[in-house]
């Protein structure tokens, strides 16, 4: 490409095929803006990675790292009850005829209690699966030279893609 300097701007001198050419006239006599700030700012958003395309991916992508969070999360909790179902039954003997009622109004006692607790931890922002260690996906050096290949349109290998599912890990 042929540079020229001037006022402090370079003037690129590309080719481009007719058709594109004649949008580009067509958007600058409909909006009133030059063909320079047309370009640049095609420019500007295809390098800086703002296309509406690539945000669209981003969100995109942190909306998938969170559906596989919450489908770990609900295995997790279902194994969890299951376990304590199985403890459970292991643990609790039967109850006679004579005692169920005593058992019944003892039960939702102890029923409003829990409730009454779990409403208190739920309220205060703590959550049973805090408590669990939270594995990496990836370290920040990793997401870094992921994001910036995406930012400079290289290609992402498969490892790099998997790598930035760990960006927002929370």
């Amino acid at each position: 490409m042929k540079k020229t300097v001037r006022r402090g701007r370079v003037r690129l001198l590309p080719y481009v095929p007719a058709e594109l050419c004649e949008r580009v006239v067509s958007v600058c006599a409909s909006s009133g803006v030059t063909e320079s700030a047309v370009v640049e700012a095609a420019l500007r958003q295809y390098l800086d990675g703002t296309s509406d395309r690539t945000l669209l991916f981003r969100r995109l992508d942190r909306l998938g790292r969170a559906v596989e969070r919450d489908h770990r999360d609900l295995e997790l909790l279902t194994e969890t009850f299951a376990v304590f179902m199985r403890l459970w039954f292991a643990h609790t003997p039967s109850i006679p005829e004579d005692g169920k009622h005593a058992a019944r109004m003892t039960a939702e006692s102890r029923y409003r209690q829990f409730v009454q607790h779990v409403a208190e931890q739920f309220s205060g922002g703590r959550r049973f699966l805090d408590d669990l260690p939270h594995e990496a996906l990836a370290d920040d050096l990793e997401l870094n030279a992921a994001a910036d290949a995406g930012r400079h349109g290289e290609e992402t290998t498969e490892r790099d893609r998997d790598d930035s599912l760990g960006e927002e890990k929370v």
